[in-house]
């Protein structure tokens, strides 16, 4: 029986595995890490893709048009840039009134004024289509960009029509409610005044009955107490107006009038008065009146519309500082009369056209109440006519009054009734 060997003992490691065992766990803790970094690296990508998308996805669907510019191009912009862009010009800014015929000239227009500004910030401004019966309007707000894209500006236009207008609305609004509380304090007012007018007016009819019996009817004298009568009467009138105004009572009922004799009763109570005024100033004011005979009657209150005549005439005087020629013309213009005022002054302000006959409204200042137009065009519109404005060619202003023509009464029967 042979002996019973003995395993051989196990070899020692030396000192060079010891290491290359440390460098292969280090170079798997590397590896996970790796691993880990790559997965991470492409999680960040994949969002930063997810990002990306959302974003161009926002800026094309946006309602609002933006754009990266410099002075002189568009580096980049967006669909609805490209869409506003389309759209009709010239383009008004509100402030200046400046134009731009495009939407990429009003924000090159805007980068520049930005890039001006000693400091950052934003500017907002607004444009609107100036030749358009129903004008888009265009909110642009520009401001610099920083960073790496520095020297650039980023351009932000929105289309705020609907908007605009509603502001438009609600400032209408306002200024009605506005007018309406100056004319309730008005109406106040004139309940005081009247009152103390209709005392003094009597007491100057009775001084001019006192007078009446010591006159020659024939004499000149006669002529100026029937003139001064009338006024008399007619400022009675007013004052009555001016009560009815203050109670709120209804208007006053119209009449058939021949306009010729109204006219005729207004001029020869201003006409002595502008004469007499301009020979004063040194400057001569002349008359000229064209009435022709036969024109039909139209509807209203003749002293309202006698009125109304002297309170234009009385503004042409005051429009013709330096003198000049006054023409008043009544005639018949188709189914309708017309009279027309002309004044050889200095006219009226286009951008006052369309506001002249509005409450309250005035260019001459302290010296004006902006009421008498006002009141004119009250009176002449309740007579179912016109009265409107206009600047003549040859220099001055020109106011037209346009009434429908009445028919003439049928005569009565023969052999009617007594």
């Amino acid at each position: 029986m042979s002996p019973r060997r003995e395993p051989p003992p196990a070899a020692v490691p030396g000192p060079n595995v010891r290491e290359s065992q440390g460098l292969l766990r280090k170079y798997r803790e590397l590896m996970k890490k790796h691993t880990a970094l790559v997965r991470k690296l492409g999680e960040h990508t994949r969002q930063q893709a997810i990002t990306s998308k959302l974003s161009r996805w926002t800026l094309e669907t946006s309602d609002s048009a933006l754009a990266v510019m410099n002075t002189t191009s568009v580096v980049l912009a967006n669909s609805r840039w490209h869409v506003l862009g389309r759209l009709r010009g010239p383009w008004r800014r509100g402030d200046d009134g400046s134009e731009r015929m495009a939407l990429r000239d009003v924000g090159q227009a805007e980068a520049a004024a930005v890039l001006a500004l000693p400091e950052g910030g934003a500017r907002v401004t607004r444009y609107r289509q100036a030749r358009e019966p129903q004008p888009r309007v265009l909110e642009v707000r520009a401001e610099r960009v920083t960073g790496h894209m520095q020297g650039q500006v980023l351009v932000l236009a929105r289309d705020i029509t609907e908007q605009a207008r509603a502001e438009e609305e609600l400032a209408n609004a306002r200024a009605t409610l506005l007018e309406r509380e100056k004319v309730r304090a008005l109406g106040e007012l004139a309940a005081g005044i009247a009152h103390d007018l209709r005392a003094t007016l009597n007491a100057m009819r009775l001084r001019l009955e006192l007078l009446q019996p010591g006159l020659d009817p024939a004499g000149q004298g006669q002529q100026h107490l029937d003139a001064l009568t009338r006024i008399v009467s007619d400022a009675e009138a007013r004052v009555d107006r001016l009560q009815d105004f203050s109670r709120r009572k209804p208007d006053t009922a119209q009449e058939r009038v021949q306009l010729m004799d109204v006219v005729r009763d207004a001029v020869e109570v201003v006409r002595g008065g502008i004469e007499h005024q301009a020979r004063q100033g040194g400057h001569p004011i002349r008359l000229d009146v064209e009435l022709p005979n036969g024109l039909p009657q139209v509807s209203g209150s003749a002293m309202e519309l006698r009125y109304v005549i002297i309170n234009l005439l009385i503004n042409a005087r005051d429009a013709m500082p330096r003198g000049g020629a006054i023409r008043l013309r009544a005639f018949r213009f188709g189914k309708a009369v017309r009279v027309t005022v002309e004044d050889e002054g200095t006219g009226i302000p286009e951008e006052h056209l369309q506001n002249i006959f509005k409450p309250f409204f005035t260019t001459k200042g302290d010296k004006g109440t902006g009421l008498g137009l006002s009141m004119a065009h009250g009176v002449v519109t309740q007579a179912g006519g016109t009265l409107t404005a206009a600047n003549r060619t040859q220099g001055g202003a020109v106011f037209t009054l346009t009434f429908p023509a009445l028919k003439a009464p049928a005569a009565p029967a023969r052999g009617a009734a007594r």
